[in-house]
């Protein structure tokens, strides 16, 4: 047996141990009441771990045939009728570990979907339909020699990452029932042009409710379409990338809000365009059905912020040891937790509105202020605090939120925006910012000065000056001059007087250095402040 062959058996070995220690776990089926589901996310993060994550990915990426042979393909092409065969039975077998989803494939001029229903539970009248899809098929056309059918296509990252999560989202969220439909998709040919995509759009957007009566098509009320599309490799943070039109919208405000709800720790990029059409979300928006796309970034050929171009894309060096499996499961984690969230209580015909208070002092003399206040919510919300766009930290446990704001001079209102998926409420109030008194300028001049010249004193500050004072000291620390100021006309932070080089007693000083002693009164408070100035004749 071959070292490669080994490493791919003994890959297999370790993914099918973990799937059987899985399968002991005793999976009741739960119905959401009340507020369980907000507790439900936190144990849900739990149950997805990089390790499961890796050895379904090295499983897709074998594509190991069962038998005495143990033939390893390493290529999910299309265009690899066996190998394509292999996949759609991998596929199928880990769908149906979970005995309550409906296994089921559309078969159409070669290419494969294969589909995993979750009904609504029993006494739901609701008929919308929510879809998470991830293409299984690969190819490595950047290879110059590529050929679909004798040459490998791993396709570890692109897109093993989006079939395992969509495999360990379906696994967990099978265990409960929902108001809605939820279907799993595995579509095939996506990598020939979103051919996967393009025929189950073309079914569900025509669909003949009976022909016996002559009713006219019907299409499916399909509400929502999480696609998962290779999201493994970027070592230089923990980025994903989220695809949406402005239909979709509400769907990637829905992810970045379960991110901060749940402390995730992504870094989420909202790419909002009509015209992306990178993946097999494109065919969903051509038919008015709301998609968005996560993958590692709409364009891996080439470095972007926080992402460096993936070298091994469309490659044979598409393999697991180049995928970040941390970032897979955090991807993971955030559509699972997304959608139990999403199917409980947004389309529930009781949802309450959240409620958000803030409170403020009146005045302060904070540049950065800390703020908080208290929330309500039945479901995951997120808190911003306009002008400045900060992102309040939540505490789930006593509903409270903090943030820290910067404000400027003068009244501040500070808007509390809490956001969910379909809407936001929220609250105003103002503060006023007094700040402390500042010296903006202090000048002498001219300084060297004549003994039989004119010597001006101007200052200004942030607030307004009630009166300003100078006294001369010569080099003996005897008071030789008192002066008075006069304030600007226009604008009283300005203050201005002058001395002609002569004692109080009207005699010519003599060259040397005095000390001018400057004071001035603000809003009752005394400020001082000490300039040197040289004289000669």
């Amino acid at each position: 047996m071959s070292r490669q062959l080994r490493r791919s058996l003994q890959a297999t070995i370790k993914q099918h141990s973990i799937f059987f220690l899985l399968l002991c776990i005793v999976f009741p089926v739960m119905a959401e009441e009340g507020n369980q589901h907000l507790h439900r996310g936190d144990e849900l993060l739990t149950l997805v771990q990089s390790e499961a994550l890796e050895a379904r990915v090295i499983a897709l990426q074998e594509n190991i045939a069962p038998g005495r042979n143990l033939q390893a393909y390493r290529t999910r092409s299309a265009h690899h009728r066996e190998a394509t065969d292999n996949i759609i039975r991998y596929i199928m077998s880990e769908f149906k570990r979970s005995p309550r989803l409906k296994v089921s494939e559309q078969v159409f001029g070669g290419i494969r979907n294969v589909m995993a229903v979750l009904p609504a539970r029993s006494t739901s009248s609701s008929n919308r339909i929510f879809i998470i899809c991830a293409h299984y098929d690969t190819q490595a056309e950047r290879e110059p020699n590529w050929n679909p059918l004798a040459s490998t296509a791993p396709g570890a990252n692109d897109n093993g990452t989006g079939v395992a999560a969509l495999l360990e989202i379906a696994y967990l969220l099978s265990r409960y029932e929902y108001e809605h439909e939820l279907r799993f998709v595995a579509l095939g040919g996506e990598e020939l042009g979103f051919l996967g995509s393009r025929h189950y759009v073309r079914e569900a957007s025509a669909i003949d409710k009976n022909n016996e009566n002559d009713i006219a098509p019907v299409s499916e009320n399909i509400v929502a379409v999480f696609n998962l599309d290779m999201f493994g490799f970027n070592w230089k943070s923990d980025l994903v990338e989220i695809v949406t039109n402005n239909d979709s919208a509400w769907l990637s405000r829905a992810l970045i809000i379960a991110n901060t709800w749940y402390n995730i720790g992504l870094k989420i990029r909202r790419t909002q365009d009509e015209f992306v059409d990178i993946s097999s979300h494109k065919p969903f928006w051509d038919a008015g059905y709301n998609a968005v796309t996560l993958t590692e970034s709409s364009t891996p050929w080439r470095d972007s912020q926080n992402y460096d171009a993936n070298p091994f894309y469309h490659t044979s060096d598409d393999t697991a040891d180049k995928v970040n499996f941390g970032l897979v499961r955090k991807v993971t984690q955030l559509v699972l937790v997304t959608v139990d969230g999403l199917l409980p209580s947004m389309f529930h015909p009781t949802r309450q509105i959240p409620q958000v208070t803030l409170e403020l002092p009146t005045t302060t003399k904070e540049s950065e202020l800390e703020i908080k206040g208290t929330f309500h919510s039945s479901f995951p919300i997120d808190i911003i605090i306009h002008p400045s766009q900060t992102v309040a930290t939540l505490d789930r446990e006593t509903r409270t939120y903090t943030a820290t704001v910067p404000l400027h001079p003068g009244e501040n209102t500070l808007r509390v925006t809490a956001r969910y998926p379909l809407g936001a409420v929220s609250v105003a109030q103002s503060v006023v910012l007094t700040e402390p008194f500042a010296w903006r300028d202090v000048i002498v001049f001219p300084n060297p000065a004549r003994s039989d010249g004119l010597t001006a004193f101007r200052v200004s500050a942030n607030e307004d000056i009630t009166d300003m004072r100078v006294r001369i000291y010569d080099s003996g620390g005897n008071l030789i001059k008192r002066i008075e100021g006069v304030g600007d006309r226009l604008d009283r932070r300005i203050w201005r007087t002058w001395w002609n080089q002569q004692t109080s007693y009207g005699l010519a000083v003599s060259p040397g250095v005095y000390v001018c002693y400057i004071s001035v009164v603000s809003k009752g408070e005394t400020y001082t402040h000490l300039e040197k100035l040289a004289i000669f004749r």
